[in-house]
């Protein structure tokens, strides 16, 4: 099944830049007049655009496909390029999704932390609170996954830094 949907994410792809190359609209030539209101094709063209270093183009993708509809992947993927443009708070609030959508995950708490932990640290307006919400994160990342990606360890550097 994933092997089809990426087959079929694919020659969308391929279809679309065709359609670009030749200055052509692929939305009108598919004689599918819903073919603007599916999320999937927004989504493949998100995926297009980040592999291809096309940042912000791709969080207009991603957004548009989420305009459409939920689907934790795309949430994913933007709350990643969030963070690598530096907008801390739209990764938080993506990631603060995924872990309402799956508190169970011990990434979503992970990669929670790794947000606001970046965020004191690379903005101006620091605000300990971030720091811990980040320590909670972590500690519930290691509950829920003994061991994961150094949670405990991040977890002790932060209450060093807060000196609890």
């Amino acid at each position: 099944m994933k092997k089809t949907l990426i087959l079929i994410t694919s020659i969308i792809t391929l279809i679309v830049l065709a359609g670009i190359v030749l200055g052509t609209s692929i939305i009108v030539k598919t004689n599918n007049p819903e073919f603007e209101q599916d999320a999937s094709f927004y989504k493949a063209l998100g995926d297009y655009f980040a592999e291809h270093q096309e940042t912000s183009k791709a969080i207009s993708m991603y957004e548009q496909s989420l305009s459409l509809g939920k689907d934790l992947d795309v949430t994913n993927n933007l709350a990643v390029l969030y963070h690598t443009t530096g907008n801390y708070k739209k990764a938080i609030e993506q990631v603060e999704e995924l872990v309402e959508a799956k508190p169970e995950n011990p990434s979503y708490h992970y990669d929670l932390a790794v947000n606001l932990v970046a965020r004191f640290r690379n903005t101006e307006d620091k605000q300990m609170e971030d720091l811990y919400l980040a320590l909670e994160e972590y500690e519930l990342a290691e509950r829920l996954e003994p061991g994961y990606e150094n949670a405990k360890q991040n977890a002790e550097v932060i209450r060093q830094v807060l000196k609890i």
